[in-house]
């Protein structure tokens, strides 16, 4: 890659970055906090809610292959910087016009940038740190979502809730806008060896064009089981972040200010332990897909308790709560980690395939499950149907240790 960690500084590019891809997400994970004021206020059913989950994650899905490409072209500094000027666009859009549909044009709008900033952020890793340590340095990256989600779910549901959601918002707006201008100064460009247009490096013979050969990388044999791994992964796990709320709240029998703190300090939880393991992960090495996988077993035991909950109460739930988005943030951090070293001189290009099916996993999740609470009157359909998705993941990203394996090996011996 150009602009390597030689010409950046490696801690303010990852914290820069980490900031950024949180705050690019407050979009998606809006529409869950605040669920109960946007009904109350708006007169917006679950389903609906859930539309505009999935709408947002759903844009960043059908983006993602796109955007890696454009983020490849353009520069991780611009890609991430552009995607946090639509973020600031997108949420005065709400506070100045306060309807559905204006919700629904930020959803699509702030959805499709995010896909800039899922592959700018792993592009300006990647370039800035040690690939020995890119367990961590993903892993904290990665945090930065549940870092902004714990302080919605924390500081912003409770100031919606005294002060109104529209007040909220408006003082996030120059927030996100000052983040964005630091992203065009201090990320690096970090763009694929070679052309980035055409993503063409001068390599040694894999495909058969002799020593030396200019041609066209491609992602390795098999890369498109991360997609579906990915896809999976999300479609089970989401609802963990869009629904534990109004779960408490309507089935736990807690308020929704509770609710959220204890989201709040579950996400907080979940995410110390999330570098933590992801630390302990690089200091072993090797495998970078063999964690993932028991980790997304983990996040399959996580939704099982919150299924459990129906019946157990609120002991169960706390427990899924914390043990599955524990689970599940580190398998992502671990995810990125394992998609870097599969494909090194792609790393946007991979990124985005990768995310393509992580979004749209989350594209259907949300609104399937508001609508399976909407027609059944309870929430035990959803989680049941969210189990059986995490758990197909497990075997998914079983598959994809092997595809790891094969691209390694060719690197090492071309």
């Amino acid at each position: 890659m150009n602009d390597g960690p030689r010409t950046h500084r490696g801690g303010v590019v990852l914290t820069v970055a980490t900031i950024a891809i949180g705050l690019g997400s407050i979009p998606g994970f809006l529409f869950g906090y605040l669920g109960p004021l946007f009904e109350a206020d708006l007169g917006i059913s679950k389903p609906a809610l859930g539309v505009l989950i999935g709408v947002f994650f759903g844009a960043t899905g059908l983006a993602s292959t796109v955007g890696g490409a454009w983020a490849e072209r353009i520069g991780a500094h611009k890609a991430v910087g552009i995607d946090l000027l639509m973020v600031a666009a997108g949420l005065a859009l709400a506070v100045l016009v306060p309807t559905y549909a204006s919700l629904l044009v930020m959803a699509v709008f702030t959805g499709a940038g995010y896909a800039l900033a899922n592959a700018g952020t792993n592009m300006a890793v990647a370039a800035s740190i040690a690939p020995a340590r890119h367990g961590i340095a993903m892993a904290v990256r990665t945090a930065g979502v549940p870092a902004v989600g714990a302080v919605q779910s924390l500081v912003g549901v409770g100031a919606a809730a005294a002060f109104g959601w529209r007040p909220v918002l408006a003082v996030v707006v120059p927030v996100v806008l000052v983040v964005g201008v630091l992203c065009f100064r201090l990320l690096p460009a970090a763009r694929s060896a070679g052309d980035p247009a055409a993503a063409v490096v001068e390599a040694h013979d894999l495909v058969g064009d002799g020593p030396g050969t200019t041609r066209r990388v491609r992602l390795p044999v098999g890369f498109g089981w991360y997609p579906v791994a990915a896809f999976l992964l999300i479609a089970g796990t989401q609802p963990i972040y869009s629904w534990t709320v109004s779960y408490l709240d309507e089935v736990g029998g807690m308020s929704v200010a509770t609710a959220g703190a204890l989201a709040s300090i579950g996400s907080a939880f979940a995410v110390v332990a999330m570098i933590v393991l992801a630390g302990r992960a690089d200091r072993i090495g090797g495998d970078r897909v063999r964690p993932v996988v028991l980790l997304t077993g983990a996040a399959t035991v996580g939704v099982g308790l919150l299924w459990l909950g129906i019946v157990a109460g609120p002991v169960a739930m706390t427990a899924g709560l914390v043990v599955g988005s524990l689970a599940q943030l580190t398998a992502i951090g671990l995810m990125h980690a394992a998609v870097v070293a599969t494909a090194p001189h792609l790393v946007g290009r991979a990124s985005g395939a990768t995310m393509a099916g992580y979004y749209l996993g989350a594209l259907l999740s949300a609104p399937l499950f508001g609508l399976s609470v909407k027609a059944t009157g309870g929430y035990g359909l959803g989680w049941g149907v969210s189990l059986v998705l995490v758990a197909a993941s497990v075997l998914c990203f079983a598959r994809c240790r092997k595809v790891t394996a094969d691209a390694r090996a060719a690197m090492q011996t071309g």
